[in-house]
């Protein structure tokens, strides 16, 4: 495995830095995952969760990036947005650099991550989260949200990815803690509802029992099982050739 951290994809030499997570020894071209770190727009980075997932799709020839975003003050909405929207248009254009193949990016992000995942797999080449970039090629082909918050951050109907939701919509998976107490009570499968009522395409609902946020910040149990199921979601969007309009996934009961 092969990691190479702090490179630029952006203005902002601050928050604009991400990392590649790839295998030494893969060398054909490969689909790409960009994470997004958790944090509340405040706080995190991208070395911290979901480092599980992004060595296990590394080892089995994925290019992986984990991208930091605008914090803190710098975070006023569409910010984050539109600095996801940036990494995704500078893996287009740097992926061959990898053997990666730029055709073929999809989206992680872990609950503040989840929600900018989210949005920017909602918004395909909108101009107005791509503002100095306009013509750049947005559109990805399916989203995990693990954790994700999904509601909305302001009163603008556009930072709520509920409310972006359409019938265009790219493939979703959507993990949460059964015990999550950091998510508005009752919402978490409510939102993959919405999401699903919405999108012609399949949105996964995964439920971890007895789990908390951030489940991920270490390699646990629970971090593999959803390492292993996002590999396997990530297969099948990219192997399957009909749509499903909808497939239930339940992460084994038996996990403590």
């Amino acid at each position: 495995m092969e990691r190479i951290r702090n490179l630029s994809y952006g203005p902002d030499p601050r928050f604009h830095r991400l990392d590649i997570y790839r295998s030494r020894h893969i060398k054909r071209p490969n689909p790409v995952l960009i994470h997004l770190h958790e944090g509340g727009f405040v706080q995190g980075g991208k070395s911290r969760e979901a480092v599980t997932l992004l060595n296990l799709l590394a080892a089995h020839g994925w290019l992986c990036i984990s991208a930091n975003y605008r914090l803190r003050r710098a975070a006023e909405f569409p910010n984050p947005l539109v600095d996801a929207k940036r990494a995704i248009a500078w893996a287009r254009d740097h992926a061959n650099n990898f053997d990666a193949d730029g055709s073929q990016v999809y989206l992680v992000g872990c609950s503040a991550g989840g929600h900018l995942a989210a949005s920017a797999a909602l918004t395909p080449n909108q101009p107005r989260f791509q503002p100095g970039f306009e013509d750049a090629k947005t559109d990805i082909a399916g989203v995990i949200s693990i954790y994700g918050y999904l509601g909305a951050r302001t009163d603008d109907p556009a930072s709520s990815p509920v409310a972006l939701a359409h019938h265009e919509a790219p493939p979703m998976l959507v993990i949460q803690g059964a015990n999550d107490s950091m998510l508005p009570p009752g919402a978490r499968g409510g939102w993959a509802d919405s999401l699903r009522s919405a999108s012609r395409s399949p949105v996964v609902y995964a439920e971890l029992p007895n789990t908390q946020h951030a489940f991920d910040y270490l390699a646990s149990v629970r971090a593999r099982a959803t390492a292993d199921a996002a590999e396997a979601f990530l297969a099948w969007v990219r192997s399957r050739e009909q749509p499903a309009k909808t497939m239930e996934h339940r992460i084994d009961p038996r996990l403590p």
